[in-house]
């Protein structure tokens, strides 16, 4: 049976999850994060349920603690009071896979729950699958220091795309910085494939961005919110039909909370760029999303190599 982990400072939401999910799942439940950090190094949890807004410790503190103790537990965040702020952390620095609303629908909990464990089994299995194939091939990652990663880039301004592949191609004086938070994402990676290589290909128009992608493969896709044809979050929801392994980024200097819980559960995107941008940010946070997803991908085709 799985096992769940809840955190929430009130007793009484506690207990309604409790009541909503004991049937199927094995329940642990803690009204304060420390017990539950501490319990966490004794048992192994499946999925986690935090609260954001507690007194003892934010949401993103606890899933960042708790994310070091068990990288492979899937993470969902709940609550009724996150301001953008906070979503921005739990997409960029949690990357959670799904954030819930106080009070929560309980078709939309038991659906995410049962979405989110599967998720967790088909990354797993996949992960073990390909280590068995490494290790009985003797397979080791070779660096391609070469490959340049392709990245398009949807933005109604002309200007924006111009910054946006300008910065793309740069090489700042940050380069340790970058790849010891890289580190963090995929620690196997050879140094030399840390530094990666963009390509920007940009286009005003998200309908001609959506035609180009059923021919040609991208590596991450980055869409400005607010578009005259298509805002970004239906433009990446339909993007992702087209290329469910595209990293996607959603850029904005106008999204609000309601859009972020939309990328977040509707998207599905890997981080969130504010306008004005740094350079430094914007390298750094797609190198960690390809870092992520090519290990992802790599992970599922030795995967299927193992059983063929």
């Amino acid at each position: 049976m799985y096992r769940i982990l809840l955190v929430d400072d009130e007793q009484n939401v506690l207990k309604a999850l409790q009541r909503e999910l004991q049937r199927d799942y094995a329940i642990e439940a803690f009204s304060d994060p420390h017990a539950a950090l501490q319990r966490s190094q004794e048992a192994r949890f499946d999925l986690v349920i935090s609260d954001y807004k507690m007194p003892e410790m934010s949401g993103i503190e606890f899933l960042r603690q708790f994310a070091k103790l068990q990288p492979d537990a899937v993470s969902l965040m709940l609550s009724g009071q996150a301001d953008f702020n906070a979503l921005t952390g739990t997409i960029n620095e949690i990357h959670i896979y799904r954030f819930l609303d106080k009070p929560w629908n309980s078709i939309e909990l038991a659906i995410t729950v049962a979405e989110a464990l599967a998720h967790r089994e088909q990354v797993l299995e996949n992960t073990r699958l390909a280590e068995r194939f490494r290790q009985q091939r003797h397979w080791q990652r070779a660096p391609n220091p070469d490959r340049v990663y392709q990245v398009l880039v949807v933005d109604d301004e002309p200007n924006m795309l111009s910054a946006i592949a300008r910065d793309l191609k740069a090489r700042g004086g940050w380069y340790d910085l970058r790849m010891a938070m890289l580190q963090q994402s995929d620690a196997t990676l050879p140094l030399e494939q840390r530094d990666f290589q963009f390509n920007a290909v940009t286009s005003t128009s998200p309908v001609q961005a959506l035609e180009r992608a059923r021919q040609i493969n991208y590596d991450v896709v980055i869409a400005d919110y607010l578009m005259p044809e298509m805002d970004g979050l239906r433009f990446l929801e339909a993007f992702r039909e087209i290329q469910p392994d595209t990293t996607r980024v959603l850029l904005s200097g106008q999204a609000d909370k309601d859009a972020l819980v939309r990328a977040i559960n509707g998207s599905e995107i890997y981080s969130y760029i504010g306008k004005p941008w740094r350079e430094y940010a914007l390298i750094t946070t797609l190198s960690q999303a390809i870092a992520y997803h090519d290990l992802l991908r790599e992970n599922r085709l030795l995967a299927r190599l193992a059983v063929a």
